[in-house]
């Protein structure tokens, strides 16, 4: 059984949390979403509605092209803006609402309760732990941790990993969702879900590929070859706007996996553990803040994830000059240029480094 070490640096997240605390009420605020994450819930989703209505309504497959990027974008913003902070119960306060909001996921073809078991109950739990994180999973084709056995596939990686990036929606999509409801187990450390998820799940597939595919194939004077394609070009797209985020918030050039040793215990505390693995990247920004759901404030998120994102500009000020004071090791990229520039590194370094980092022993 994964554990992490003892506590350390008590104070130093003492003083963080009485900070963040501080934060909150003296500005009078809540930790939920406030008029501002409901307004852009409200734009993000009229604009998705509103480009699919008009995506449905031309006979310009150059048009159809355009509109399909646009949904592909669309599709990842509202996920991370919206869906993401109700799988952390941070959108509102009352906890069926969440659930509700987390059925974002599923209009938009992936499956809602998966993907918080993956992320909330793996990634969060074990964040870059191999073979305990599920949303950074290691594969054949690609070598991301340190002891990873090394291939000659490898030397190439950091040329044809940003290409395969551009199918990660649709994998997820297609099969990912599927894998995983059959391996994963459920909080009782079962390997089956009740019958309604299965339900939930195909039944959220038919629908979005339904209203993707059929719908415009049915309604449009366009080639079926040319619906596919538009579908293809959404997904890309789709599958790149979400890499930038994963990519540089967890996997970059400095990037760590701690690995547990043989009891099973991790060389971190769980919130050492959280600053160690994970990097911020373009905070100042205020365009990707918006857009990304907060995603480049990751360390803060990792920290407090049942904060509303909307509050992750100020917390990570806080969080930085907390650091500072402390002497503890903040990760950041200051441009998404530099994020994805250390993600490539990463790839490039493990394609050569063989070497075997050893983990301490308890």
């Amino acid at each position: 059984m994964i554990r992490y070490n003892q506590i350390e640096n008590a104070e130093f997240f003492a003083v963080l949390r009485v900070r963040i605390q501080h934060y909150f009420k003296s500005n009078e605020l809540s930790i939920y979403a406030e008029d501002v994450a409901y307004t852009k819930a409200i734009v993000l989703i009229s604009a998705y509605a509103l480009a699919y209505y008009t995506l449905l309504h031309t006979n310009l497959f150059d048009l159809y092209l355009i509109l399909c990027v646009i949904l592909g974008m669309l599709k990842i913003f509202i996920a991370l803006n919206i869906a993401h902070d109700a799988a952390h119960r941070a959108f509102f306060r009352n906890r069926r609402l969440n659930d509700l909001m987390l059925f974002t996921f599923d209009a938009l073809g992936a499956n809602g309760y998966m993907w918080k078991l993956r992320h909330v109950h793996s990634h969060h739990a074990f964040t870059n732990v191999p073979d305990h994180d599920a949303d950074i999973k290691q594969s054949a084709l690609v070598r991301i941790f340190p002891n990873a056995p090394l291939s000659g596939l490898h030397c190439y990686q950091h040329l044809y990993m940003p290409v395969l990036y551009g199918f990660y929606s649709l994998h997820w999509l297609l099969f990912r969702d599927f894998k995983d409801f059959i391996n994963t187990p459920t909080n009782n450390h079962l390997t089956h879900h009740r019958k309604v998820e299965l339900i939930r799940l195909i039944l959220g597939k038919l629908i979005y590929f339904t209203m993707m595919i059929l719908v415009p194939y049915q309604l449009l004077a366009l080639e079926f070859y040319q619906v596919i394609l538009g579908f293809i070009v959404m997904q890309m797209t789709a599958s790149y706007t979400v890499a930038i985020a994963l990519a540089s918030a967890h996997v970059g050039e400095h990037a760590e996996f701690p690995e547990p040793d043989r009891t099973g215990q991790l060389p971190y505390s769980f919130l050492m553990h959280q600053i160690i693995t994970t990097t911020d990247f373009a905070t100042d920004s205020k365009l990707l803040t918006h857009l990304y759901g907060g995603f480049n404030h990751h360390v803060i998120h990792h920290l407090f994830p049942n904060i509303c994102h909307i509050h992750y500009p100020s917390l990570t000020k806080i969080l930085k000059c907390t650091c500072k004071e402390y002497g503890i090791g903040y990760n950041e990229n200051k441009t998404l240029i530099d994020a994805i520039h250390a993600h490539l590194q990463l790839l490039k370094s493990r394609s050569k480094n063989n070497l075997t980092i050893a983990m301490p022993e308890f």
